[in-house]
């Protein structure tokens, strides 16, 4: 037998190894490039979540502080109650001492025959009168500052700071903080916010449309701020027969005006005397106490109906007691409904997304090639679109209460309750279209 060659095994072994290296290079890059794939990608889901949940917080602020500027507004017009409830008072001290009161007018009710038979009586009310005006002085000084610090210079300043925190929900702050996302996870890595309608969602209440907000702050008021009255009838009237004794009519209220640069706290309270003209029954009033005291950034007065006791209101008007550094509702910020829905009425839950594009160079993924591993046809390039790897994420924001109303009523989304958070989305074909051309 011919003695057997050997070796004949070598090429195919070459062939092999050859075959081997070119997929353990291939098997290395495609690691590579697909775990800096799926890195890029995490990125920006995580990017576009941060700007959504930053624009929910900015959302969320407006909401905090129109709810603080109507609880400073309650807060005025409550002041203004307990003020004129004072000087009520003060007033009605003086007509039971037989004094004078506000603007040197004397109570003209019929209490001398009670002041005569009960002893002390004058002295009594006339001490209380004098502890009384002390505090009224002093409640003035109160009234003006509260006033001029919750309007003037916190629902201002609360007003303004909607503005900043708006602005830096647009591409200023927000941009921001897509790149500090980026950098924390690779600071190669280039980030960019796609373009979106966010100025539209919300927009600045002015002017009359302030309204939104006056109406509310009305709501909120307390019933003894919104109305206070009584009557007290100590007589009767029967005509032509009959007609003795008095009925006391108490007025009072604390309102806003319509042009919302006005509080007013008016009180007043009349004794009306029965009797008898020409077979029918008539009133003759006599102001036993009055009050004005108000807030204002207007010269106009507000309408009040004076027909109960127009003596003892214009007695008020007289003695009234204005703090003009009131400045009146301020503009906020609240969802431009008319922009969201196109006048479409089903449109009951608007929300807004935001797309970030986070790309990485083709320079900084670690291939085989990048990396020098190779040479010749052991050398594999890397053909990547535009040179770098990009993906898209986004989020939306959108209102949603952490728990159902107690009256079962669904509560649609405004700038009043801070129930606003992000969540992540599928980037639309349109996004995805805008982060090529990129």
């Amino acid at each position: 037998m011919p003695r057997v060659q050997r070796g004949q095994a070598l090429v195919l072994g070459l062939f092999v190894l050859f075959m081997g290296t070119i997929s353990m290079f291939f098997l290395f890059s495609t690691g590579q490039v697909s775990a800096d794939k799926q890195r890029v990608t995490n990125t920006a889901d995580a990017a576009a979540y941060s700007a959504a949940l930053w624009r929910a917080r900015v959302l969320n602020y407006d909401a905090y502080s129109n709810r603080a500027m109507i609880a400073n507004e309650v807060a005025i017009a409550q002041t203004l109650t307990l003020a004129s409830e004072l000087q009520f008072n003060k007033n009605l001290a003086a007509c039971f001492a037989q004094e004078a009161g506000d603007g040197g007018t004397t109570c003209s009710a019929d209490l001398a025959t009670i002041a005569q038979i009960i002893p002390y009586w004058t002295q009594i009310f006339a001490a209380v009168h004098y502890a009384l005006t002390i505090g009224d002085e002093v409640m003035q000084g109160v009234i003006n500052a509260e006033i001029t610090y919750r309007s003037n210079v916190v629902n201002r300043t609360l007003s303004l700071s909607q503005t900043l925190m708006h602005a830096s929900a647009n591409f200023v702050v927000l941009d921001g903080i897509v790149d500090q996302v980026a950098a924390a996870n690779d600071r190669n890595f280039r980030s960019t916010i796609l373009p979106d309608d966010f100025e539209g969602f919300t927009r600045r209440y002015t002017g009359n449309d302030r309204n939104r907000l006056a109406n509310i702050v009305r709501r909120q008021l307390d019933p003894y701020s919104r109305e206070r009255r009584w009557n007290l009838q100590l007589g009767i009237c029967i005509p032509p027969v009959i007609a003795f004794g008095y009925i006391y009519r108490k007025r009072g209220a604390t309102v806003l005006s319509n042009s919302l640069d006005r509080w007013e706290a008016v009180d007043d309270l009349s004794e009306w005397r029965y009797s008898l003209r020409k077979g029918r029954c008539r009133e003759q009033e006599s102001p036993m106490s009055w009050a004005d005291r108000n807030a204002e950034g207007e010269s106009n007065p507000v309408p009040t109906n004076t027909r109960d006791n127009p003596d003892a209101f214009d007695l008020s008007r007289d003695s009234q007691y204005t703090v003009d550094s009131y400045i009146g509702i301020q503009p906020f910020r609240d969802l431009d409904y008319r922009n969201l829905t196109n006048g479409d009425p089903n449109v009951r839950n608007p929300r807004r997304g935001v797309a970030v594009a986070i790309s990485l160079p083709g320079n900084n993924v670690r291939t085989a090639n990048q990396l020098n591993v190779g040479v010749g046809r052991l050398r594999m390039t890397e053909n990547y679109e535009r040179n770098r790897i990009t993906s898209v994420g986004a989020a939306e924001v959108y209102f949603r209460r952490p728990a159902p109303r107690a009256d079962g009523r669904v509560e649609l989304p405004s700038l009043f309750n801070p129930y606003w958070q992000a969540r992540l989305i599928e980037p639309t074909l349109l996004q995805r279209t805008a982060a090529r051309a990129l």
